[in-house]
Order: C-alpha cells, then sequence, then structure tokens
C-alpha cells in the first residue's frame, strides 16, 4: 500500500505547507473520529516539532480539539457545521485547510472545504483509496490505497510523519527542489485542478 502512494500527489501537499510557511499563513486540520486522532496529532508535530531558534514557527492549528465549541454547534445547527463554524471565525485568505477523510464523503469535511475554497483559502485533503466526493473538490489531495479503513488511517498517520519530517528540514534548510523553482506570489491557489 505504502509503494503505491503517489509521490506526485504527496509533493503537491508537501508545496502548498512550504508556501503557507513561507507567507506565513495558517494550516487548520480537520477529521472525525480516528481521522480526528490524526489531526490533533499533525498539528501538534507541525506546531511543536517544526520549532528552530530565531526561525518564524509554522502554524497549525486542530479544528477537532474545541470540544465544547464542537458540541454547541452540533445541538444548535448541525454536526454537518462543526468545522464550517469554525473557519468562518478564523480563516484568513491564503490559509491552508487540510481535511482527513477515508471515505472522503463526510459531510462536515466536504462543507468546511467548501467554504475554505470560497473564503480563499487553498484546500488538501488526505483520503483513502477512492477519494470520495473531497477529491473532486480540494486543490491537493493524496489517497491512501488501503484494503480497508484501518489501513488507510495507518497509512494516513504515516504521510503525517513524513509531512512534519519534511517541514522540520524546509524550515531549517530552506531547501526544497519544486517549491524554490516557483514563483513567489501572493497567489493563495498554489495548484488548482
Amino acid at each position: 500500500m505504502l509503494r503505491a502512494i503517489s509521490h506526485e500527489q504527496l509533493e503537491h501537499i508537501l508545496i502548498i505547507l512550504e508556501q503557507a510557511y513561507h507567507h506565513n499563513k495558517r494550516i487548520f486540520i480537520m477529521g472525525n473520529g480516528g481521522s480526528a486522532a490524526t489531526a490533533s496529532h499533525f498539528a501538534l508535530d507541525l506546531t511543536k516539532n517544526t520549532i528552530f531558534p530565531g526561525l518564524p514557527r509554522l502554524k497549525a492549528i486542530s479544528l477537532t480539539d474545541h470540544v465544547p465549541l464542537i458540541t454547541a454547534w452540533s445541538n444548535d445547527t448541525a454536526y454537518e457545521h462543526i468545522f464550517t463554524e469554525q473557519l468562518v471565525s478564523l480563516l484568513e485568505d491564503g490559509d491552508v485547510v487540510l481535511g482527513i477523510s477515508a471515505s472522503g464523503n463526510s459531510k462536515n469535511v466536504i462543507n468546511a472545504i467548501r467554504y475554505a475554497r470560497h473564503a480563499g483559502a487553498t484546500t488538501v485533503a488526505l483520503l483513502g483509496a477512492n477519494g470520495g466526493k473531497l477529491k473532486e473538490i480540494v486543490d491537493a489531495y493524496v489517497l491512501a490505497p488501503g484494503q480497508n479503513i484501518e489501513q488507510e488511517e495507518d497509512a494516513h498517520m504515516i504521510l503525517t510523519h513524513m509531512m512534519t519530517r519534511h517541514m522540520r528540514s524546509f524550515i531549517l534548510t530552506g531547501a526544497s527542489s519544486r517549491a524554490t523553482s516557483l514563483p513567489v506570489t501572493s497567489s493563495t491557489h498554489f495548484y488548482s485542478r
């Protein structure tokens, strides 16, 4: 399964993360169930494990961690809006919104991605084997072509650790063969479908 993961898809996401750091933008991460835990873990790793004295810090925020706010929005509106409503308050033009979903069909993640695109964010997804609806609406994605949800979720965790290690190296050295060849602009969508 790991050999089947597209290096090109992963590289697109890495370049988006590099550009977010370069432009001092935030990365919002979300998912449900096991993917919610992965979102929290990824935000922790990106925020803490990429710190170097004297260098700007990478800004990653998990939308899965504010349980009182999530339950309030679920109770007052619907569970499908728990991530969107947080983004309405926090999202700024040029930020990155990353959804994690093995099915690719989580309504609350889809709604948040649609809002993020409308608000000028770059959208990214870590998906299962088929990609679901999210595959069609994000700027970049990587598929985890597992035989079951457990394999796909394991692959997502491995991918987030790979991305964290890459960003740690990028922040320290600035080395990125593909990203440095891209023009630095104020464009919010670094890859469009």
